[in-house]
């Protein structure tokens, strides 16, 4: 298969192999020379330290080092010492093609300049090297600078801090602001509280309104609730603020004196909340009044008395009874006394409800000054905790400073690895680029790859049949035979020369058909009428039947070759003859068979023409009129071959499988697709039609599978010996 495949598809094969040397050549002749030069770079570690873990931290920042100095902006510097101004695009693409610094076993770096000027390949790691360490001691003055501006900076603002919590020391001043923001803050300490305690009684207020809202209960019940409201929130007390804790007191929290020594401020807790009626601050509230709520109880007793009298009564006395009626009357109107009791209970509920939302709002309007309050009370206690350790804390916060600027300026004066541009260790004065036994292998290597792949991939995506057993097996159908590929100059649309010895081979490929076809008329059908079409146009349908009724008619049986393409039917061009008189004469009554028929000059041969070209031609094929001109030349011819149109896109052929014994398919080796193939034969078999086989047409033998698997069917094999040599055998 593979061998096949190379001898395809040879021209190909050495055109990609001859384009890839091409393809080397003008990349050798148009691409730049390329120099090439290794130099070193000394590295000296400084381990100030004399610490195992940080030395080899430092040795590890050798390998960053050396990319480092091949940074945009560095080339650039070096690209301007050597008399160019360009941006490091441009220097690679001018100039330097490639720079690859990396770190040897000695831990100093070795440099590899690929570069297009040998001059530049020579001077490049220098130059480079002499450009970053510039620039690496630019840097660092100019960081340096920003240090000690800082510095001085930070010192300055630290001792004019100093300077200012000195004077407000001295004056007192720190004191007296600290005694003003506490009390400040105790005016309003209690307000969380109270807003707290005013939006409890709120809810509970809310949660006995929807209660006594409930059908469920009666007066009694709702007055029950009020009454339970009243007492267990103790609506009628006063919640005050806690009363101011001027300085000395024991609850007040005393500032750090100066000089004391205490490093931290002193924690503050909020005092919690204390009765006092006397203060104007408390929630306002309407006092219950205690006789009133004893009157309802009062009378929810005589209700029960009565309604206990009345059911005595109901034992010896008719409700109508005058004693009876006294009774009712008085309950009654104790129920409505009850009533008036509940009415009023709940104004005084609803005035209570309204005092405490108003008082709620403000005490939400506070609470801003509170947490104004505590954060100023926060900040001061912060400032005397900072003034604690006086001038101690700030000298060592001072001398904290200048040790961080010395280290600094020890650090920014020393690098810790030092780099030194040693020597060029390679160049060469040859161009190591473009190397021209390395493109010679890399173009031959590229054009195998391209000389195996191509052809194979052609062959993947090849989607034709080329082979008598595969379509056998892909179609379930018999080979009667092949016909080989003629050459270039060599017509294969035409009859064959009987006496020729140059096609000999092919008359002999027509008598295996021949013999094949009729060895399938023991299997089905005796071939005496046969149909030779194939799925689309110009596969060789006419150039096989023509032949194939010549073949029968050597063996001396009387045939009739018919052309029944009446759309543009040619077989007739084969012999000679004119169009006219054919078949659509005959169907349309014009001529007679006898006028319609002629014979060639083939012995036992004869042949009727398609005729006039007609619209109509599937019609007339399908007519009565057909299969009563077929029935006669039955009786008269003893083999008849029809050329018929292409299966796809037209009906003939469908329609005249009904009347014919069977039917030979002819595929285009190599040409004809697959699925139109396959397309044509489920047309057919879905019309019923009887298949003698398939010929497999134009099949190449110059591949090697096919030569040596159709080897007897190739010119070669018949006359590869001389008739003296045949005679001496």
């Amino acid at each position: 298969m593979y061998v096949a495949v190379a001898r395809k598809h040879i021209r190909l094969m050495v055109l990609l192999l001859c384009f890839c040397w091409l393809g080397a050549v003008v990349f050798y002749v148009y691409s730049r020379p390329v120099y090439m030069s290794r130099a070193l770079v000394k590295t000296d570690i400084i381990d100030r330290n004399k610490v195992a873990e940080a030395a080899f931290q430092e040795r590890a920042r050798v390998a960053s080092l050396a990319g480092e100095m091949t940074q945009g902006h560095i080339v650039e510097r070096a690209a301007a010492r050597l008399g160019v101004k360009a941006s490091a695009r441009d220097v690679a693409a001018h100039y330097i093609k490639k720079t690859i610094p990396r770190k040897n076993a000695e831990n100093d770096i070795e440099v590899e300049v690929y570069s297009y000027s040998y001059d530049w390949a020579n001077r490049w790691t220098e130059t480079l090297v002499r450009e970053y360490l510039d620039y690496k001691a630019q840097r660092r003055k100019t960081e340096m600078d920003q240090r000690t501006e800082n510095y001085y900076a930070d010192r300055k603002d630290l001792e004019n801090k100093i300077e200012i919590e000195r004077k407000r020391i001295q004056q007192g001043q720190f004191d007296s602001d600290m005694t003003r923001r506490f009390v400040d803050f105790q005016v309003l300490a209690n307000t969380p509280y109270l807003l707290a305690d005013a939006t409890r009684k709120l809810k509970a207020i809310d949660a006995a309104r929807i209660q006594i809202a409930s059908p469920e209960l009666d007066t009694v019940g709702r007055l029950s609730v009020i009454s339970s409201v009243t007492s267990d929130l103790q609506i009628g007390t006063s919640i005050p603020q806690t009363p101011t804790q001027g300085p000395g007191t024991e609850t007040q929290a005393q500032p750090a004196q100066p000089g004391s020594g205490n490093s931290a401020p002193p924690a503050f807790t909020p005092l919690p909340p204390q009765v006092d009626n006397s203060r104007p601050e408390s929630i306002g509230v309407v006092t219950p009044d205690i006789s009133t709520e004893s009157a309802w109880k009062g009378v929810v007793r005589e209700i029960n008395i009565l309604k206990a009298k009345k059911q005595d009564l109901l034992r010896d006395k008719q409700p109508g009874h005058r004693m009876v009626l006294d009774v009712q009357e008085k309950l009654d109107a104790l129920d409505l006394q009850l009533e008036g009791e509940l009415k009023t209970a709940l104004d005084r509920l609803a005035a209570n409800y309204s005092q405490i939302s108003k008082r709620i709002s403000d005490l939400k309007a506070k609470i801003p000054e509170w947490k104004k309050a505590d954060e100023e009370l926060k900040r001061a206690q912060d400032d005397q905790g900072l003034l604690a350790g006086t001038k101690g804390r700030w000298l060592t916060q001072l001398r904290l400073i200048e040790q961080n600027y010395e280290g600094d300026l020890y650090a920014f004066d020393r690098d810790r690895i030092k780099l030194s541009y040693n020597r060029i260790t390679q160049i060469n004065e040859n161009p190591v680029s473009p190397n021209r036994f390395g493109l010679l292998l890399y173009a031959t290597i590229l054009g195998l790859m391209l000389a195996v792949g191509v052809p194979f991939l052609i062959e993947y995506l090849d989607h034709t049949l080329s082979n008598l057993e595969e379509v056998e097996a892909a179609f379930q159908l018999r080979g009667l035979g092949i016909i080989p590929k003629l050459g270039n100059n060599e017509d294969q649309t035409s009859l064959l020369n009987q006496n020729s010895s140059k096609e000999s081979n092919l008359l002999e490929n027509f008598r295996v058909i021949r013999t094949n076809l009729l060895s399938m008329g023991s299997v089905t059908k005796p071939p005496h009428v046969v149909i030779v079409t194939s799925a689309m146009p110009k596969e060789g349908k006419t150039f096989v039947s023509s032949n194939l009724a010549m073949s029968f008619a050597q063996t001396g049986a009387k045939t009739l070759l018919i052309d029944t393409d009446l759309r543009r039917g040619r077989l007739h061009r084969l012999f000679g003859y004119r169009k006219q008189p054919g078949l659509s004469g005959v169907l349309l009554n014009q001529v007679t068979l006898e006028e319609a028929i002629r014979p060639t000059p083939i012995e036992n041969l004869f042949m009727l023409s398609a005729g006039q070209h007609l619209e109509t031609g599937t019609e007339l094929l399908g007519s009565q009129r057909f299969i009563d001109i077929l029935g006669e030349l039955r009786k008269r011819f003893e083999r008849i071959v029809m050329d018929t149109p292409p299966v796809l896109g037209l009906s003939e052929t469908s329609i005249l499988q009904n009347h014919v014994d069977g039917v030979l398919f002819v595929i285009w080796s190599g040409q004809t697709p697959i699925k139109s193939v396959k397309a044509a034969i489920e047309i057919l078999q879905s019309n019923g039609a009887n298949f003698y086989g398939f010929v497999l047409n134009r099949l190449d033998l110059s591949a090697t599978a096919n030569y040596y698997q159709y080897y007897y069917y190739s010119h070669d094999y018949y006359y590869q010996y001389t008739p003296r040599q045949l005679e001496n055998s």
